[in-house]
């Protein structure tokens, strides 16, 4: 029985050895100045930083301000004074895109990615609050760029708020320019 439980051991150990290989490490990507990586940011020089936006209407009549605060902890999303256009499947995301004209003078959003932040059930009105904490803001792949209120019914973008970084924000982040977006900090 000892034999039988070695020779299976050792059968599975040079089985798992058999598929490795060696390979180089991949060469550390440079990150823009203007803009924070998320893998090669000192936390400290990202944080705290705090990003605001009106919101524009889209696919339905939507007002308020969105702010994103970065701390060492995670982030938080704040709708201030927000209500949109009601609908079955409303909810707030993230996008690297920003809302400007598009080609027939409608406001489109200028990425597709949109990345949600938890299905979670959005009020139509009032001031909210969405709490994210370090590991599942720093999962957020890409800079953030605007807060989208998405009707995934109907696959329409009902308002964006398009974010930059307010100017006290700015002058506490000394290590990094100006930038439309934010990456999150790593640490």
């Amino acid at each position: 029985m000892k034999l039988l439980r070695s020779t299976l051991l050792a059968g599975v150990l040079t089985a798992s050895l058999a598929g490795c290989t060696y390979s180089e490490p991949a060469p550390e990507q440079e990150s823009e100045p203007s803009q924070l990586s998320p893998a090669s940011t000192d936390p400290a020089a990202a944080v705290p930083v705090t990003l605001q936006g009106q919101f524009q209407s889209q696919g339905a009549s939507t007002t308020g301000t969105a702010t994103i605060r970065v701390t060492e902890s995670g982030a938080s999303v704040q709708l201030e004074d927000f209500s949109t256009g009601p609908g079955d499947d409303v909810r707030l995301v993230l996008s690297p895109g920003t809302a400007g004209p598009g080609p027939k003078g409608d406001l489109e959003l200028s990425s597709s990615t949109l990345i949600e932040v938890g299905p979670l059930p959005l009020s139509r009105s009032n001031s909210q609050r969405i709490d994210m904490d370090r590991r599942m803001w720093e999962a957020i792949p890409g800079p953030v760029r605007s807060v989208v209120i998405y009707n995934f019914a109907e696959l329409t973008a009902y308002g964006t708020a398009n974010l930059r970084e307010t100017p006290r924000s700015q002058g506490a982040r000394t290590a990094v320019g100006d930038h439309e977006g934010l990456k999150r900090p790593t640490g």
